[in-house]
């Protein structure tokens, strides 16, 4: 009844004002997506979007490429809140893992979590923003409460692999769920240190399985041990 309800009342918001495009301006996509068919066409495909592991996570879903102009598009919600963008990519990818993603197989999305004093500092967690599409577009609960993070980190942006490791060790911990398929959401994955300290956190506390979703796939090829090379926050760093 409630994902019913969420449908219509975004559908009767289209008819009362029309969606736009958050890149160009010309007219968004029926029912109600802010993109255009055009920009919604150039954005990169990456050529394996799904992917097993990093262990322990038991899959990595990332169907586009961390390119022009989808990285504009993550660095409008992440650095400049445009939260109308967040529901733009969390559509996008709502709508790929309903057609090719296995949703099937997991019982709850939990969005990676930030630190409390992260997330009074920016106002909202994009992650979780994203995780409220998908929780629309595939019927998934989504339960924040499920991770949190223990300790304030600093950016990884800048960091290489094995300092992007260190940072993050034991920064995550997990609530009650023992038994669950957890699938975790975060914008762009470039290693997927993120995405392994927080599926080692669920596992040691009983999840079943965990698999990773995120828009976006970077080059992990800007990572080499030693000779860190990231865009800066201005441009689209990454956590």
């Amino acid at each position: 009844m409630r994902y019913w309800v969420d449908r219509n009342l975004e559908r009767l918001g289209a008819l009362l004002l029309p969606p736009r495009c958050v890149l160009c301006g010309a007219r968004g996509q029926a029912p109600c997506l802010d993109l255009c068919a055009g920009c919604a066409a150039s954005f990169e495909l990456v050529r394996d979007p799904v992917l097993p592991g990093p262990e322990p996570l038991r899959l990595t879903c990332a169907p586009f490429a961390y390119a022009w102009p989808l990285d504009h598009l993550v660095h409008a919600v992440k650095y400049r809140g445009q939260l109308a963008t967040a529901r733009v990519l969390g559509t996008l990818l709502a709508r790929w893992l309903a057609e090719r993603g296995p949703q099937g197989e997991i019982d709850v999305i939990v969005p990676v979590p930030l630190h409390p004093a992260r997330h009074a500092e920016r106002g909202f967690n994009q992650s979780a923003e994203l995780a409220r599409q998908l929780e629309r577009g595939l019927r998934l609960p989504v339960v924040e409460s499920l991770a949190f993070r223990r300790r304030a980190t600093p950016p990884q942006v800048g960091l290489n692999l094995e300092e992007r490791r260190r940072n993050l060790a034991g920064s995550f911990g997990a609530g009650a769920v023992c038994g669950l398929r957890i699938a975790i959401v975060d914008d762009v994955t470039t290693t997927g240190t993120t995405l392994q300290e927080l599926a080692r956190a669920l596992v040691r506390n009983g999840a079943l399985t965990v698999d990773a979703w995120c828009v976006a796939r970077a080059d992990r090829g800007r990572i080499r041990s030693g000779t860190p090379h990231e865009p800066s926050p201005s441009t689209g760093g990454m956590r």
